[in-house]
């Protein structure tokens, strides 16, 4: 009796958790009022959300810390050096060092973690998205990481490695949702 109490509780927590994943990535296209943007909201959706990833070296401190190491290296497609690095390249490599193991895709990189629907639910070290930064077949084209106090550092096409605010003239129109890589729960 007591091993089917337990075994429906689990059934109902899960059942619950899969439903609240669901509803935080629910909310992110039920915000978005472009109609273009909701469809591939929904068409990325169906190829996987909110994958795991090891967190068990994952330290946001010492991540922003050495993503600021960075500021000032150069753009270079495909890059993964302090020489020339993209966006998701930089957001791979930094990651790495903390044993979180990531796609060379900002696209990509979007299906990993918890999702954080809105943003001022934005904590440090959270990865952040865009899109339609420039041409490409994939939606999601952009990624960085969250500093707090509305600012994220990325790889710029134009300046390399830097900081920006979220609700710049350019990045605020194009933010679609961040991913949190902590044993800490969305609020």
């Amino acid at each position: 009796m007591i091993k089917r109490i337990f075994l429906l509780a689990i059934l109902a927590f899960t059942a619950t958790a899969a439903t609240y994943d669901e509803d935080r990535f629910q909310q992110v296209i039920d915000a978005t009022e472009n109609a273009v943007v909701k469809k591939k909201l929904i068409e990325f959706r169906k190829n996987g959300i909110e994958r795991p990833v090891d967190t068990s070296r994952y330290d946001k401190e010492a991540l922003i810390a050495l993503s600021k190491t960075y500021i000032g290296a150069p753009h270079k497609m495909g890059g993964i050096t302090k020489k020339g690095i993209d966006c998701s390249g930089f957001m791979m490599v930094i990651h790495g060092e903390f044993g979180v193991k990531l796609p060379h895709s900002a696209h990509e990189q979007a299906r990993y973690g918890t999702i954080v629907p809105v943003k001022t639910e934005l904590r440090k070290g959270d990865m952040v998205f865009f899109y339609a930064s420039y041409n490409s077949a994939n939606f999601i084209t952009h990624s960085g990481v969250y500093l707090g106090d509305g600012t994220f550092i990325h790889t710029s096409n134009s300046c390399g490695v830097i900081t920006s605010s979220m609700d710049d003239s350019y990045w605020g129109p194009l933010y679609l949702f961040g991913t949190r890589f902590s044993n800490q729960p969305t609020q």
